[in-house]
């Protein structure tokens, strides 16, 4: 991929609040400009791009933050240098999607908001029903630019689960030019990547198109196993007129994901991080669904491993994804007046996680069962708005979203042989089940509309008001041949949530070019997920004559940003209500499968600070540093039926996340040598929801290195890239939570909740561009 020794982009080229500014061909087109004028003054990217003109919290990245990453890196990983974002990984490429989670001001990652391009992506999480993860999305390399809204979204974006901030994913456009791009990363535990772009140029008339590809096999840092990538993108592009534009994109991804064990804190302690899964260790694995089924014995000691529980040592897991997403973008201005914009889309999903479990022996076979969770997901939609000129300065702009979404989730159960190995190798999509929990089928519809107006009262003062309105719908039914026991499975039924008046209001006030100051209001709401749905018909039954409410906050912030010559900086302070936060918890362990019982539980209040800035003291060197301090507490005690506490969490600190969030990063690049040294620190976060249990601060360094040759000849346009993760080889806990909720408090049980996080490793990256 091109990397330019590019001159910062603008800061103002990002979306202000849905105005012109929004439009991804004009930002694209400031890249370029930077790109080029680059090439003549080479001089240091600026790391983060400041939201100059928004009335909200808004902070964006380059292509070129992505480009000093591993190749292949999550484009939600280099988002972390960002005040305000708790990310984390059990791999150095933040690519697992097992264990990669993002949260900002204290909401998970299903209380965001994602979109591409303006087509939405759900809420990214893992048994993502209304969407798929930006790995898969797109290639990272394909990336132009990120923008965060830490706060609240535009009101123009497609989601219903953005309760706090919303991520928005611009792709980058087919060149002017005839040229193309090819990569190829080799590293640490023989990982190997390779990516590569052929761009049409003009092929007359503004029409110009690109193909592009990418492979990756990255083995696992500890067990057995790896993830395997395929991904092709393709996208053309095309002006109508002089007036209008087009743009069609097709992505297809499949993703083979082996996963990493999951831990306890006695588990760490006695087996250390390097411990995972028993893979190709049948005879082991077998030994202890014996000793479980046929002796009722669930500790004992295994030859080479020592004492194991039942739950220590799992045999494997994994997940695969296939997807195709498809979206257009359609923009026409009528008059110089009225602008129409359309984003129809499409995407097919079929996806299954796994993991052999003791728990179900295979009748007449191995005394070992694969159990699956799969996934299907047809989903279309499309978003659209009209934008019409009042007068000078004042845009009213009107605009909607639909979607139909037609999902399906089964729990099954594949036969395993009574062989000396596993008859279900890794990565293979396994067939005829022999058992089922439930098969549920889901009929969801989600409506969208917004209405904004935004008003330059004077050239020092802007306004936006406006107000949103959601409503999604579920339908839910069980195929009575694959849910067998209807008293633990067979739910059916309904949930609406719907709320048309979601109001949100900024104001930007700039009284000198190098000075302004913004403040908003923001009221969300979060749709139902299929959660409630996966319980027992009395369960159901019960959660429904409650009146479960969806989960809506409301957020106000203000602060003030300033852009010198050499500096641009940002200082915010936030308060955030979240009321009717649903609490889920599970009676069994992840591997096995019982209903969880969902209730709203109470609020979390959230206030907080954030700064950031980048300095450039002199040419070719940055530095760039941020902050966030995020106060974030549950306001109330989880009661049971008959009103007694439950859980004790009213004043305790909300589970996974840091109070003190810092980043520090030096950037030189002089157009042929070019580096970054990034440190990241995030304080002790606590596990359960009662705080008795908290997992230490850690700092991690990143290093990236290159160099570029610039010299007419054969070389021209060749870059040799090192990149060095985890650098100190920092021993620490990432993610929390993953396998379904956090423990309520903390005992010497084994329900395995967190991952550690990756050690020390290294990446060489050869590119070329031509």
């Amino acid at each position: 991929m091109t990397i330019a020794c590019a001159s910062a982009m603008p800061a103002h080229a990002g979306t202000v609040d849905g105005t012109p500014a929004d439009d991804t061909a004009a930002a694209n087109a400031a890249t370029a400009q930077g790109a080029a004028k680059a090439k003549a003054d080479p001089q240091v990217q600026d790391i983060v791009v400041i939201g100059q003109g928004q009335t909200r919290q808004v902070q964006g990245l380059t292509q070129e933050d992505i480009a000093v990453a591993p190749p292949g890196t999550s484009p939600l990983k280099v988002l972390d240098k960002l005040p305000s974002v708790n990310f984390q990984s059990a791999t150095p490429f933040g690519s697992n999607e097992w264990s990669t989670r993002i949260s900002v001001r204290g909401f998970t990652q299903n209380q965001l908001g994602f979109t591409l391009d303006g087509v939405p992506l759900g809420d990214m999480s893992y048994a993502n029903f209304n969407g798929l993860h930006i790995s898969r999305a797109i290639i990272s390399d394909n990336i132009a630019r990120t923008e965060l809204s830490q706060g609240a979204g535009a009101l123009s974006t497609a989601s219903t689960s953005n309760l706090g901030g919303a991520i928005q994913f611009y792709s980058r456009e087919p060149s002017d030019t005839l040229g193309g791009d090819m990569s190829a990363t080799y590293g640490s535990n023989d990982a190997f990547r390779v990516f590569g772009r052929i761009d049409t140029g003009d092929l007359g008339g503004g029409l110009k198109a690109y193909v592009s590809g990418a492979f990756s096999d990255t083995p696992k840092w500890k067990g057995k196993g790896a993830q395997h990538q395929y991904q092709v993108n393709t996208k053309i592009q095309a002006p109508i007129g002089t007036e209008g534009s087009f743009a069609f994109f097709v992505n297809y991804s499949y993703l083979a994901d082996d996963d990493y064990v999951d831990m306890w804190p006695n588990l760490l302690e006695r087996k250390g991080y390097d411990w995972d899964y028993l893979r190709y260790d049948w005879d082991t694995a077998s030994a202890i669904a014996d000793n479980y089924q046929e002796n009722g014995v669930y500790v004992d000691d295994y030859d080479g491993y020592g004492t194991l529980t039942g739950d220590d040592a799992y045999y494997d897991g994994y997940g695969l994804r296939s997807d195709v997403l498809m979206g257009a973008n359609f923009e026409y201005t009528i008059d110089d007046k009225l602008t129409i914009k359309l984003t129809p889309y499409y995407h097919h999903n079929r996806g299954i996680g796994t993991w052999w479990t003791f728990y179900t022996p295979t009748p007449g076979g191995a005394n070992l069962s694969v159990r699956g969770t799969e996934y299907w997901i047809k989903r279309s939609g499309i978003t659209g708005s009209l934008a019409y000129d009042l007068f000078a300065g004042n845009t009213v702009e009107v605009g909607g979203w639909y979607e139909h979404n037609d999902y399906e989730q089964a729990r099954d159960y594949f036969g395993l042989e009574d062989t000396d190995h596993s008859s279900i190798s890794a990565r293979e999509w396994p067939k005829n089940p022999f058992a089922y929990d439930y098969d549920y089928n889901f009929d969801i519809n989600t409506y969208q509309y917004y209405v904004q107006d935004t008003w330059d009262v004077t050239n020092q003062l802007k306004v936006t008001a406006g107000w949103k309105g959601s409503e999604v719908d579920i339908d839910q039914s069980y195929d009575p041949a694959h849910t067998p026991d209807l008293a633990t499975w067979g739910t059916s039924g309904s949930l609406e949530a719907k709320d048309m008046f979601l109001p949100q209001v900024g104001v930007n006030y700039r009284p000198t070019d190098a000075l302004e100051f913004f403040a908003s209001y923001a009221e969300n709401m979060r749709a139902f997920t299929t959660t409630p749905f996966i319980t027992s018909p009395t369960q159901f039954a019960q959660l429904k004559a409650s009146g479960l409410k969806p989960e809506t906050s409301w957020t106000a912030e203000g602060g003030v940003r300033a852009h010198l010559p050499k500096f641009d900086g940002s200082l915010a302070v936030y308060h955030v209500k979240f009321d009717n936060r649903l609490f889920a918890v599970s009676p069994c362990t992840a591997i096995q499968s019982c209903p969880a019982v969902l209730s709203n539980v109470g609020s979390v209040t959230t206030n907080g600070v954030e700064a950031t800035g980048t300095y450039r003291p002199v040419r070719f060197l940055s530095l760039y540093a941020s902050y966030s301090y995020t106060h974030a507490e549950y306001d109330d005690d989880v009661l049971n039926g008959a009103g007694e506490v439950a859980v004790a969490t009213a004043g305790k600190a909300v589970v996974n996340q840091p109070r003190h969030l810092a980043n520090a990063e030096i950037a030189y690049d002089n157009g042929t040598y070019f580096g970054r040294v990034h440190f990241n620190y995030q304080s002790k976060r606590y596990a359960t929801y009662e705080n008795d249990l908290a997992f230490d601060g850690r700092g991690l360094v990143d290093v990236s290195l290159g160099y570029r040759f610039n010299q007419p000849g054969l070389l021209d346009g060749t870059e040799l890239q090192l990149n060095v993760t985890n650098v100190t080889d920092k021993e620490y806990v990432a993610t929390i939570g993953e396998t379904g909720g956090n423990l309520t408090s903390y005992s010497e049980g084994d329900y395995q909740y967190f991952l550690v996080g990756p050690p020390r490793q290294w990446f060489v990256t050869l590119k070329k561009s031509f």
